[in-house]
């Protein structure tokens, strides 16, 4: 097997296994065992198209794309859930978050590099994920273990598929790994404390 057909099974291997996360996440919001954060996950799933647009533009591969692409839907269709399921508390932090996006959008434009808005969308990201982390930590209870922790996975095999270690190439795998390894720790910490 040659370097780019690994690369493409690592890509497409992160993208089957965050779709199979999103399965019991799901289940989990429809039977109100999970109420996700509406305000995170309208953000992420705009961050993740910025993200996408702007790692293309910056000439990232797809197969450092197709999970990211993926996402675009998957948090898209969580942050409608959260309409009914969810929590909607849409704070100055998320509003910061989607100021922040748009700040990397218009100096993407002016400037003519993807890369500024690339990073912006992974300041606002990380900001979005801070009621995430602080409503993980407070309630794990309410998160889906199972669909975290396949999330992960995912993360960890999207690392894998990057064959150049540019910011717009590896940019945003890295900081999704660190952000899955935050919350993979928080929603399995109360094991970890009864052990």
């Amino acid at each position: 097997m040659s370097p780019d057909q690994i690369y493409s099974v690592l890509g497409i291997s992160a993208t089957i296994l965050s779709i199979s996360a999103f399965i019991p996440y799901v289940r989990s919001i429809l039977k109100n065992e999970t109420k996700p954060s509406g305000a995170s996950w309208w953000t992420w799933s705009l961050l993740a198209v910025i993200a996408v647009v702007s790692s293309r533009a910056a000439g990232a591969p797809w197969q450092v794309l197709l999970l990211p692409t993926w996402l675009c839907f998957s948090q898209l269709g969580v942050a409608i859930l959260s309409i009914k399921k969810g929590d909607n508390n849409w704070d100055s932090l998320n509003k910061f978050c989607v100021f922040l996006a748009f700040v990397g959008i218009g100096l993407w434009y002016l400037t003519g590099q993807p890369i500024i808005a690339l990073v912006f969308s992974i300041v606002a990201d990380l900001s979005a994920s801070i009621p995430n982390f602080r409503h993980t930590f407070t309630n794990p209870e309410q998160e889906n273990r199972l669909g975290w922790t396949l999330g992960f996975g995912s993360a960890v095999l999207e690392i894998f598929t990057i064959q150049n270690w540019s910011i717009a190439e590896s940019g945003w795998a890295i900081y999704f790994f660190i952000n899955m390894s935050i919350v993979l720790f928080l929603v399995w910490r109360p094991k970890f404390k009864n052990n």
